[in-house]
C-alpha cells in the first residue's frame, strides 16, 4: 500500500511538471526584439572588451586608391529562431550629419537570415574629398515591424555619470582627416607628413595602418623603426644624387634625420 501511494505521488508530480513546462511554452507568444549586439556582447576594441553603442573609423591611413569601405554592425534576435529570413527595419536618425548617398548607402533589404540569432548591416562608405576636413555621424535606429519588437530601450552604464546605452540605437562616425598615427616615432621619422608617410609605406611595401598601433607593436620596434629611417635617408640621397630632389607640399625638401 505504502509503494502504491508513493508511486502515485511521483505520478501526479510528474503530471505537474509536465503541465507547467507546457503551459509555459504555449503563453510565450510575444514578438521577438531586435538589437544592436554590440551594445550587449563585449568586442574587442583597443585590448579592452567593451559594451558600446558606438564607434567609429577613419580613411585616413588607408591608400588612395580605397575609395570606399564596408563596415559591419552586428545585429542579434532576443527570442526564437526562423527557418526565413526575417526583414529588419532601420530608419536614418535626423541627428545624422551624413548623407545618404554621398557619404554611406545601406543594403536595400536588411535581414536576420534563416536559422540566425545574430546578422548584420553591411553599411558601405563612400570616401569623399569633404571628409578630409570635416567628421560625419551616422545614427541608425532599429524600428518595430512585422517580425520584430524593440522592447530593449537603454540601460545606464555609469550611475555616477547617469550615461545611457541604447540597444536599439547606434552610431558610426567617420572621416579621412590624416594625423600623426601612434606608431610614427618622430626622432628618427622626422616630422610627419602624409606625404612622407606615404612615400615611406609605398616604396617598402608597408601597410599604412599599421602605424594606427602603439610603438613596440609588431613592425614599429625601435630596429624596425630604425631600419625605416635609413632605407628613407639613402633614398632621398639616392635620388638627389640623380638630379631628382624629393620635395614636400610645401616647397621644403623631404628629409629624414
Amino acid at each position: 500500500m505504502k509503494k502504491i501511494l508513493i508511486l502515485s505521488f511521483a505520478f501526479l508530480f510528474f503530471l505537474g511538471f509536465t503541465s507547467c513546462n507546457q503551459d509555459e511554452i504555449e503563453t510565450y507568444q510575444n514578438t521577438d526584439n531586435i538589437y544592436f549586439s554590440l551594445s550587449v556582447f563585449p568586442t574587442l576594441i583597443n585590448g579592452s572588451l567593451i559594451t558600446t553603442d558606438s564607434t567609429g573609423f577613419s580613411f585616413a591611413l588607408d591608400k588612395p586608391a580605397i575609395v570606399d569601405r564596408i563596415y559591419k554592425i552586428p545585429i542579434r534576435v532576443q527570442g526564437k529562431l526562423s527557418d526565413v529570413d526575417r526583414k529588419v527595419k532601420v530608419a536614418i536618425d535626423s541627428k545624422s550629419t551624413a548623407i545618404e548617398g554621398t557619404h554611406f548607402k545601406l543594403p536595400d533589404n536588411i535581414v536576420i537570415g534563416a536559422g540566425k540569432a545574430v546578422d548584420t548591416i553591411e553599411v558601405k562608405v563612400y570616401r569623399t574629398a569633404d571628409m578630409k576636413t570635416n567628421s560625419f555621424l551616422l545614427i541608425l535606429n532599429l524600428e518595430e515591424n512585422e517580425s520584430f519588437a524593440t522592447n530593449m530601450k537603454s540601460k545606464v552604464i555609469n550611475p555616477l555619470t547617469n550615461k545611457n546605452m541604447s540597444y536599439i540605437s547606434y552610431k558610426l562616425t567617420f572621416d579621412d582627416k590624416l594625423s600623426q598615427p601612434p606608431g610614427w616615432f618622430a626622432s628618427f621619422l622626422g616630422v610627419f607628413t602624409a606625404k612622407k608617410f606615404f612615400l615611406m609605406c609605398d616604396l617598402m611595401h608597408l601597410d599604412p595602418a599599421m602605424f594606427n598601433q602603439k610603438l613596440g607593436s609588431p613592425g614599429l620596434s625601435v630596429a624596425d623603426i630604425q631600419y625605416y629611417q635609413n632605407f628613407m635617408k639613402r633614398y632621398l640621397a639616392d635620388q638627389k644624387a640623380q638630379g631628382n630632389i624629393i620635395y614636400e607640399v610645401d616647397g621644403k625638401e623631404m628629409i629624414f634625420p
